[in-house]
């Protein structure tokens, strides 16, 4: 039986990353209109940049007078783990060079997961329809929730204070279990090699730059048995 690899196939392979997206861009939305961020300028800023992570960066800087030269030389190294995802998945995309451009546009921590998962089950080069279904409905998910969370602004921490510390948890537990399911016998030693290199960097006081290096061994071709 031959695979469904259709656009619909890639939007219901977003779901789970959905799930986990909603509630945390809501919160993220929430916390932009405490900045003064309108209802507009808070889903424009995630269809811009379409990384949680780095937006709760700016927002925390922002919040706190950090110079926007010093922000944004943060967030390109937060955001060097996105060229090693791109190179690891270099083989396993069927697209033109821009489709690649346009399914690199929506790659997050949980869409590379989820891409890579669907190729270790396949074992077949994933085409364009599908890679777009899936980023661009978790784009989508991302933009609609912060709008919402913008809507409702300062209710949201009024109301529920500790509701960020928990909704933190959600996106890191997600892209630990999409992984956690790759985690055939020939992985186990890279994933080992990954934890100990982003442990490294947390001692010696380099956080920043422990994604980059735990994603390195993502890069280590798989050896060929005869």
């Amino acid at each position: 039986m031959t695979a469904d690899l259709s656009l619909r196939a890639g939007m219901r392979a977003a779901m789970p990353i959905a799930v986990a997206y909603l509630p945390v861009a809501f919160a993220l939305g929430a916390a932009s209109s405490q900045l003064g961020f309108s209802i507009f300028e808070s889903a424009l800023w995630s269809a811009i940049m379409f990384s949680g992570a780095n937006q709760a960066l700016l927002l925390s800087g922002l919040a706190s007078g950090v110079p926007l030269v010093f922000l944004a030389l943060l967030a390109i190294a937060a955001s060097l783990r996105h060229a090693l995802y791109g190179a690891a998945l270099a083989g396993r995309l069927d697209a033109s060079s821009a489709g690649r451009a346009t399914f690199a546009y929506g790659l997050t921590d949980e869409v590379f997961a989820t891409t890579l998962t669907a190729y270790e089950a396949r074992d077949r080069a994933l085409p364009f329809k599908w890679l777009v279904g899936l980023a661009i409905s978790a784009l989508g998910v991302w933009i609609i929730g912060t709008a919402l969370g913008s809507a409702v602004g300062d209710v949201l921490q009024a109301r529920a204070p500790g509701i960020s510390a928990a909704l933190d948890f959600a996106l890191p537990a997600l892209f630990v279990g999409l992984v956690w399911s790759t985690a055939h016998r020939s992985l186990l030693g890279r994933m080992l090699l990954s934890g100990v290199l982003s442990a490294l960097m947390i001692f010696l006081g380099r956080p920043e730059l422990a994604i980059p290096a735990g994603a390195l061994p993502a890069l280590i071709p798989d050896r060929k048995t005869g």
